[in-house]
């Protein structure tokens, strides 16, 4: 077991070896009945232990913040942990610490699990734990936006799903954000125009939604108008997604090497647009997609470009209907 100790202070960060002695003589004075703390915490998965940020704050008066020590067994912290530790709290010099059931402690930020008088009733120690580190998520990694109009980045520990939101010359593109499970995002549908663009992601948590990483931002990229090209034409270098057709009646949809599927989005097959329904099937007809118009191919699914419909509507080079 690591038991790491920390000192008091408004922001803790000097770690000791073991306990302070205890005085040799009884403390005698008037009771403290009730005491009051807050707490802030950060942990993460994969912190090492003594690395958490943790500040404790007293909001009572005769007694003040020592230190804490960590209570759990490791080197770092997983997402088997429940983050435990022990505060002691100091009375002040004429005071004694008298409490008699846990209500007297009152808590913000952590949850109680008991408490013992120490040093003849001059020290209390509360133990007191935190949320499941299996609800939280690990540190950020750095986000690549390529020229081709992919976005990737490293796994994060305890993410279930990833949040992006994509950035054209400051001003986010779309009403909402996109989500995926993968660690990459195909925006070559979004990046065919020229311009300034950025990425920011974060992580969900898999077992509570709620929690959420901190946003993580890619390097501004410029993407010239030759590019804008390539990405339109499906000729720009990226991160091609592997995967078979499959047939369910007369239904097509495409799985991915991991056997995942699009849904309500775009994706760029052998250098060719296709559209996915929100059940994961191709789309073929008219859609419509954040306020344009596009023509599926009736048979093959295929993005219609430059070109008239089977009802006579004209298509632009980028598949935009012309005239409604």
């Amino acid at each position: 077991m690591y038991n790491w100790k920390k000192m008091c202070g408004i922001v803790l960060t000097a770690v000791l070896a073991g306990m302070t002695a205890a005085p040799a003589y009884a403390a005698k004075g008037k009771k403290i009945d009730s005491v009051s703390i807050n707490i802030e915490s950060r942990f993460e998965l994969g912190m090492k232990y003594g690395d958490e940020e943790i500040e404790v704050e007293t909001r009572g008066k005769h007694y003040s913040f020592d230190y804490y020590e960590i209570e759990n067994f490791g080197f770092e912290w997983v997402e088997d942990d429940v983050p435990e530790i022990s505060i002691y709290l100091n009375a002040d010099e004429g005071y004694c610490f008298s409490l008699t059931k846990a209500s007297s402690v009152k808590l913000k930020g952590a949850a109680y699990v008991k408490a013992s008088l120490q040093n003849n009733k001059e020290t209390l120690r509360i133990q007191v734990k935190f949320r499941p580190m299996s609800e939280m998520v690990g540190r950020e990694t750095a986000v690549v936006l390529t020229e081709g109009g992919f976005a990737s980045w490293e796994e994060i520990q305890g993410a279930g799903s990833y949040e992006l939101r994509l950035y054209r010359n400051g001003t986010g593109i779309g009403s909402v954000y996109q989500s995926t499970e993968d660690i990459f995002y195909d925006y070559t549908f979004q990046m065919r125009k020229p311009g300034t663009y950025q990425v920011k992601v974060r992580a969900i948590n898999k077992q509570n939604a709620d929690n959420k990483g901190k946003w993580m931002e890619s390097e501004p990229l410029t993407v010239s108008a030759d590019m804008a090209d390539a990405i339109r034409s499906g000729t720009a270098p990226g991160l091609p997604t592997k995967g078979k057709w499959r047939a369910e009646g007369q239904k097509w949809w495409y799985q991915h090497e991991d056997g995942t599927y699009t849904q309500n989005d775009w994706e760029v097959i052998d250098k060719k647009w296709y559209f996915f329904d929100e059940d994961g099937y191709m789309a073929t007809g008219w859609i419509q997609w954040e306020g344009e118009k596009y023509y599926m191919d009736d048979k093959t699914g295929v993005m219609l470009q430059n070109t008239t419909t089977p009802d006579g509507y004209i298509l632009d080079s980028e598949g935009h209907l012309k005239n409604d």
